[in-house]
């Protein structure tokens, strides 16, 4: 079980190099194309369009504001997700992890922040050939930083733990905005955190998970914050969307292990689930909240469920959030002072009950045909 770095097709790179004393520098004129594959821990092929580091050019807040003011209905919420963010990024290397965080003059320290659990073996760092560039690149320009542990090939909750306190100590991410989001083995220390003391507002799941293997601080029976779940087709079906006490949606999705690593179709679906859960919209009008959550738990044609073929969301006890019955409702804590994050939490739990009235439960079957 090792990582193997094999070209997957042609591979074509043209580019002029400038030699100045023993530096090496690329021209602006540089040309790279090629693809890779990755295989990870023998579950299969990772194919990703190799790119430079730099993100989308650094925006002012007028910009964003102007960006924001054009979304006008579902369909327009779904393209802003979909496209690359309002903002700039940044990609560096800090403490053995690779971070890649928002940049623009209206974006400071502490930011929102998803913690990366890489799968074993999994490539990382700030190298272009780092699997999960692409999609934590997308999540950046949406305003929502990441961190990667890279120091060991397997990181297991307690180096999960470990990198959360320390990047919300040192006041790199907010406290209050901590996702994670897990790749294949990675998935099973993700699941290790639940439940927790971190404060964690966010789970989201990039590929089936191995708790089949009874790796023992698999635990998704302890989840219970929101929770996203992306099953690629061919990947082996561990059940661990279902005893999630949580918020939660499942994406079936066709392709291999690796697959939504690289596809752009889950991609904007998991910068919308971040951006809610995470508080990090870069509009406070409740109106845009209304529509993410609505992308996310409703029912209208251009919404989450309405994209993938066999889609499952759930919310239980949906209708307790919406009341407020309590400070401490079910599995969400819903502060009393309403906080950002449980108004956004009871956004998508309206969402939910107006796609599913009378409903508590999976809006789908629970049954799904895999295939391989």
């Amino acid at each position: 079980r090792h990582s193997q770095l094999r070209i997957h097709s042609t591979t074509t790179m043209m580019m002029t190099t400038m030699m100045s004393g023993s530096s090496a520098v690329l021209s602006s004129s540089l040309l790279l194309s090629f693809i890779v594959c990755v295989a990870l821990h023998g579950h299969g092929t990772l194919s990703a369009s190799a790119f430079l580091t730099g993100g989308a050019p650094t925006t002012s807040s007028s910009d964003a504001s102007t960006i924001m003011a054009q979304i006008t209905s579902l369909s327009s919420v779904k393209e802003f997700f979909n496209k690359p963010g309002p903002y700039g990024v940044k990609h560096y290397s800090d403490a053995n992890s690779a971070v890649i965080e928002p940049v623009s003059a209206d974006i400071q320290k502490p930011f929102p922040t998803v913690v990366m659990s890489k799968g074993n073996g999994a490539l990382c760092g700030t190298s272009v050939i780092n699997a999960y560039n692409s999609i934590l690149t997308h999540l950046a320009t949406h305003g929502v930083a990441s961190v990667t542990p890279c120091s060991v090939t397997y990181v297991n909750p307690a180096g999960l733990k470990s990198t959360i306190k320390r990047i919300t100590t040192s006041g790199f991410a907010n406290p209050e905005k901590i996702g994670v989001a897990a790749h294949s083995l990675g998935g099973n220390s993700a699941l290790g955190l639940f439940p927790d003391e971190l404060n964690i507002k966010a789970l989201a799941l990039l590929s089936g998970v191995t708790c089949i293997l009874n790796i023992p601080h698999c635990n998704p029976s302890g989840v219970n914050v929101p929770f996203f779940m992306v099953q690629p087709s061919l990947d082996q079906n561990s059940d661990v969307y279902g005893p999630a006490k949580s918020a939660k949606l499942y994406a079936p999705f066709a392709g291999e292990h690796n697959a939504a690593i690289y596809n752009n179709l889950p991609k904007g679906y998991l910068s919308a689930f971040f951006s809610l859960f995470l508080d990090a919209l870069p509009s406070n009008e409740t109106v845009i909240r209304e529509m993410t959550a609505e992308l996310l738990f409703g029912d209208d044609p251009a919404s989450f469920k309405n994209d993938f073929l066999g889609a499952r969301i759930a919310f239980p006890d949906a209708s307790a959030v919406v009341s407020e019955a309590s400070p401490d409702v079910s599995v969400f804590s819903i502060d009393n002072d309403d906080d950002a994050n449980s108004t956004n939490l009871v956004l998508a739990a309206r969402a939910y009950l107006a796609a599913n009235p009378g409903s508590e439960g999976d809006s789908k079957p629970s049954s799904f045909l895999f295939a391989g």
